[in-house]
């Protein structure tokens, strides 16, 4: 199953502002958290009126019981002449999820491969994971942009 909407979410184009290993330490478990601006609903989009309204929210998009983590984000290569980032941050494009078979799914349970696709054609975002879920922060602000500004966050 290849779709970027995940568990009746979807997530084009919501920015990554983070990732958190949220695992207990000495708990053996191993989630892992993505702290994102999350477009909940694509408000107005208008050609006429020239500006586009969004209804955005500060978001965790967990991943739980997570192995073979491959995450490699590029910010390019200066050679140390210029600050890295990203200049139009890292968005996500889609997210593919995979059904697999795996011994870390009791036999009721189901395993996932998911894979990231990001706006950063030389990333990787790569793991198994036994599901996802999605926690919302705040109440979604009404915003003319795919993201919230540090300030809209807290």
């Amino acid at each position: 199953m290849n779709t970027n909407i995940v568990d009746e979410h979807q997530f084009h184009d919501n920015l990554i502002r983070g990732v958190i290993f949220a695992s207990e330490v000495g708990d053996f478990s191993s989630d892992i958290h993505f702290d994102i601006d999350h477009i909940v609903k694509w408000v107005h989009c208008s050609v006429k009126e020239g500006e586009s309204l969004f209804s955005v929210t500060r978001a965790l998009l967990k991943f739980h019981d997570v192995s073979d983590l491959n995450l490699d984000i590029s910010w390019g290569n200066t050679q140390y002449t210029k600050y890295a980032g990203y200049s139009s941050g890292i968005y996500i494009l889609d997210i593919i999820k995979r059904k697999i078979e795996s011994p870390l799914a009791p036999r009721a349970e189901n395993y996932y491969e998911w894979e990231i696709l990001t706006n950063n054609k030389n990333s990787i975002i790569k793991f198994g994971a036994s599901s996802m879920s999605l926690e919302l922060i705040g109440a979604p602000m009404t915003v003319n942009r795919q993201y919230l500004l540090n300030d809209e966050r807290k």
